[in-house]
């Protein structure tokens, strides 16, 4: 159980990197909804030759032609005075970079774009978005977080989802768990079909933030969104028993367990203590049996000992039995012989009770005193009564039993002294009886 929070712990940063690889969103994809601030005007347009240059350029981007496109590109920006037409030339050199996977080139012609102030509001915007995404993207992740609240101070129309991934996926890289998740909710509110990757993102951050109730909502709906995948059903469940809501995690547990999610020696005793906590014996020998037919559970004494204990509460003692005495054959101390010994004492098989509790006793176990103790009643039930009376003064010795032996030896007392009293009335009525009959004649 704990392994499995422990990996739902260390998922941080792979949510992170799932919720945001690298991707620069076309301005068309950003939702045209007003915000109440003012727009920047554009400051400048392209000259026919400038337009027509650089629809060359973007022909030979097209072509996969990237060396000689930045080659034009880099000419181009030679000729031309307008800042305008720099800055749009500075954008397309830039994605002519990212292209080549060149993200501190690209960074730089962003940049040097931005710092022209001579474009419209959508292309600004636009531009500040890619750069803090490159900036995430190259490892620069508190030039992202600037960039990213520059970007959300700047905008005149809604911020898509992914922005807001953006900003959150940074912070949670600087550990700024708390500010990250109002970032996340905001992505997923905004999305009708929130993506995977940002839920597991918003999975990790209550993890990180100690919030296992929200944790588990999370986890609803990811197993509603991706019910094929075994380990939210494993991870709802662990974080469930952490929050003490047993029964909750033994049925999410229960339901892995019957899709074949639970494929590990760990959750299969996992959901086997489950069921022991809660008082529910006879499931939990069910899933250890079936662990130990299937090959996930060595047939060790730990295992055996565990399912005969299991099959004991339940009341199933023939099946306690069988398991029992395969752990014993394992066991290298007489806790099972014990064991065994209670078993037979409750079916009041006498003589085998009185084998494997001596066997017990010889090999070692915690309460000896108790083991002599059902030894001495399995010898008086067997009819010997000078072993019950030795096991029983033996039983007394120690703390945990002396009231019971105690008891059990007053009883034996009182028995034989009742018997001896019982035939000394029979005597004496057989030797009285040939006198009444002489009196008789």
């Amino acid at each position: 159980m704990q392994r499995r929070l422990r990996t739902l712990g260390q998922s941080l940063a792979a949510a992170v990197l799932a919720a945001c690889a690298l991707w620069i969103v076309p301005a068309s994809e950003v939702s045209a909804q007003s915000a109440p601030k003012k727009e920047r005007k554009a400051a400048g347009t392209l000259s026919e030759v400038t337009y027509r240059q650089l629809e060359r350029v973007h022909d030979l981007i097209g072509k996969n032609e990237n060396a000689e496109a930045l080659s034009k590109a880099e000419a181009l920006l030679g000729r031309v005075t307008n800042d305008y037409e720099k800055a749009v030339i500075r954008q397309t050199m830039a994605f002519i970079y990212i292209s080549q996977n060149k993200y501190k080139a690209a960074i730089a012609a962003f940049e040097e774009a931005l710092s022209l102030d001579a474009l419209p509001q959508q292309p600004y915007e636009q531009m500040l978005y890619n750069v803090a995404q490159l900036y995430f993207q190259d490892g620069q992740t508190d030039k992202a977080i600037e960039r990213m609240e520059y970007y959300f101070r700047e905008v005149t129309t809604e911020p898509p989802a992914d922005a807001h991934i953006l900003l959150a996926s940074a912070y949670s890289d600087r550990k700024r768990f708390r500010d990250a998740l109002p970032q996340v909710d905001k992505a997923i509110e905004k999305s009708k079909e929130p993506k995977e990757s940002w839920l597991q993102l918003k999975l990790a951050l209550h993890y990180e933030l100690k919030q296992y109730p929200q944790c588990a909502e999370v986890l609803v709906r990811l197993i509603a969104l991706v019910p094929a995948k075994e380990d939210y059903w494993k991870q709802l469940s662990s974080i469930l028993f952490e929050i003490k809501r047993d029964k909750e995690s033994l049925a999410v547990l229960a339901l892995a367990e019957r899709q074949n999610f639970l494929d590990t020696e760990g959750e299969i005793r996992n959901l086997a203590n489950i069921y022991l906590l809660l008082d529910i014996p006879y499931k939990a020998a069910q899933v250890l049996e079936d662990g130990l037919e299937r090959g996930i559970l060595k047939p060790d004494e730990k295992t055996l000992s565990l399912t005969g204990d299991a099959w004991t509460m339940a009341r199933e003692y023939g099946k306690a039995e069988v398991v029992l005495k395969r752990a014993a054959a394992k066991a290298s101390d007489g806790e099972i012989f014990y064991r065994l010994g209670q078993i037979y004492v409750e079916d009041e098989r006498w003589k085998e009770a009185l084998d494997v509790l001596s066997q017990a006793q010889a090999k070692g176990i915690k309460k000896m005193g108790d083991a002599a103790y059902l030894e001495g009643v399995a010898a008086f039930q067997s009819g010997n009564r000078k072993a019950a009376i030795a096991s029983l003064r033996k039983a007394q010795r120690y703390d945990e039993s002396r009231s019971n032996a105690t008891q059990w030896l007053n009883h034996i007392a009182q028995t034989e002294e009742a018997e001896a009293q019982a035939a000394i009335a029979a005597a004496e009525s057989s030797d009285a009886a040939p006198e009444e009959e002489k009196a008789k004649n």
